[in-house]
């Protein structure tokens, strides 16, 4: 079925008040393109492009080396800074613009925007970070007092003094710096690591079983945040504590648990996220370059050749990205694995919500992320109309066709709907505005439609 004006209304009205809880990441996010000004600021790296970043980023040079790799790579990464040169670069270097970050704050912003009603919880809530909760109104904090759990408006969420500032430097096809292009458009993130960051919520935790109760599902990121300083010895106490807390949201009712995927260099972290955080989900949503990182770590034996990247595109990609997130689903012991790649979405599933409802997702999800791209933001249910006006990537069509063939199914419409397959083609900008974000918004917007059609449909059955 095409996807137009009316359908998008029609999905608009089933998200309208949908109850989802969102933690535990935000941050401000100062972006910066890349341009002769910026290589000014820079010192030049050791072989521009060529060698991985030093983690945790502690100069202008490794900087660069960062920023250069990402750009000869072709796809987006994210390290980690050391507070000294957090430091430094807050106070002597100067973004292009300044916006909400980090996924629960794009996600919060997002779900808000399109008329459901998320319950968020993230630390370092300064005034400045408030500020640019586009609809703070319509978001709620779960306040805790004598074991009950209340939800207040956010403006009335404990105040912190300090504001958790990534810096996202933005690179198009053909952006140059220290003589190295870029071979896709994406970004690279220096984030920082605030010690105040340690997966614990406070008396929440205890009681989170009663935002379970009254909410639909989770939006859950922010675990890559960790590093040594936030751990006495190892990462397993704090992530066991994690995954505690995520079974007590579950016990109090029914709710189904997304977890986003993000990228940390520290091996450590992800091994032990893998072991301990990820089973833990229903569905987990990852691009490109997570998904071979998680691949890797994982050390299956499902594909012959290499993981690939977001660039240059191949047909068969979807055939090997289709293998590894079946292994890893299997090996997971997850409902469902969800890739939101340049030209195509894909899920892979076994106990989840209906094929139907994670296609229809998928559908929305595309007009969301073509939305992102070209305006850099969605403010307002109407934003949507945007994305319309891009039309489904005629290469992840082709790609879909390649895997249906592959499977003995037949793609319909350019997608591919099964028991245990889902794809729909992605709805590509060429120039987007901007990068930082677009797969946050695929997966808050996909999942919480999904939810909201399910419930839909269990309303109806009773």
């Amino acid at each position: 079925m095409t996807y137009d004006r009316s359908r998008l209304e029609s999905d608009l009205r089933a998200l309208e008040g949908v109850p989802v809880f969102v933690a535990y990441n935000a941050n401000v996010d100062a972006v910066v393109r890349v341009d002769a000004e910026l290589e000014s600021a820079l010192d030049r790296p050791t072989a521009p492009g060529e060698r991985a970043p030093p983690s945790p980023l502690t100069s202008k040079r490794d900087l660069a080396a960062a920023i250069t790799h990402a750009m000869a790579a072709g796809r987006g990464d994210e390290v980690a800074m050391a507070d000294e040169f957090a430091a430094e670069l807050e106070s002597g270097f100067d973004s292009d613009v300044q916006q909400m970050g980090g996924q629960t704050g794009i996600i919060t912003n997002l779900v808000s925007a399109l008329g459901g009603a998320p319950i968020a919880y993230t630390y370092l809530l300064s005034d400045r970070q408030l500020s640019m909760f586009d609809r703070s109104d319509a978001v709620r904090y779960p306040a805790v007092e004598n074991g009950q759990v209340t939800f207040v408006p956010l403006e009335e969420a404990p105040a912190a003094d300090r504001t958790k500032i990534n810096w996202v430097f933005e690179f198009g096809v053909g952006d140059e710096l220290f003589g190295v292009r870029a071979a896709e458009d994406t970004r690279f993130i220096a984030a920082s690591r605030p010690p105040e960051f340690d997966l614990t919520t406070g008396a929440l935790d205890a009681h989170v079983d009663q935002v379970g109760e009254v909410v639909e599902g989770a939006l859950l990121a922010g675990y890559h945040n960790l590093t040594p300083a936030h751990v006495d010895d190892g990462y397993a106490e704090r992530l066991r504590h994690a995954r505690d807390v995520v079974r007590r949201f579950r016990s109090g009712g029914d709710p189904k648990v997304h977890i986003e995927c993000a990228v940390t260099h520290d091996e450590d972290l992800r091994e032990a996220i893998y072991e301990l955080i990820l089973p833990e989900a229903n569905v987990i949503g990852a691009d490109a370059s997570e998904l071979a990182v998680l691949h890797d770590d994982a050390e299956i034996e499902a594909v012959d050749d290499e993981p690939t990247s977001n660039a240059p595109f191949e047909v068969d990609e979807i055939l090997t990205h289709y293998r590894m997130l079946s292994a890893l689903r299997e090996d997971l012991g997850v409902g469902c694995i969800r890739l939101h790649a340049m030209e195509y979405h894909l899920a892979v599933m076994d106990s989840y919500l209906s094929p139907e409802a994670v296609l229809r997702g998928m559908k929305f999800a595309a007009v969301n992320a073509a939305t992102k791209a070209a305006r850099g933001s969605i403010t307002a249910p109407s934003d949507l109309e945007t994305g319309l006006t891009y039309d489904p990537s005629t290469d992840g069509r082709e790609a879909i066709e390649r895997l249906a063939e592959h499977v003995d199914e037949t793609a319909d419409d350019g997608t591919l709907c099964t028991p245990t397959l889902v794809a729909c083609p992605n709805r590509v900008v060429e120039d987007p505005a901007g990068t930082v974000g677009i797969g946050d918004i695929v997966s808050a917007s996909s999942f919480t439609l999904e939810l909201a059609v399910a419930e839909d449909r269990r309303e109806q059955e009773q």
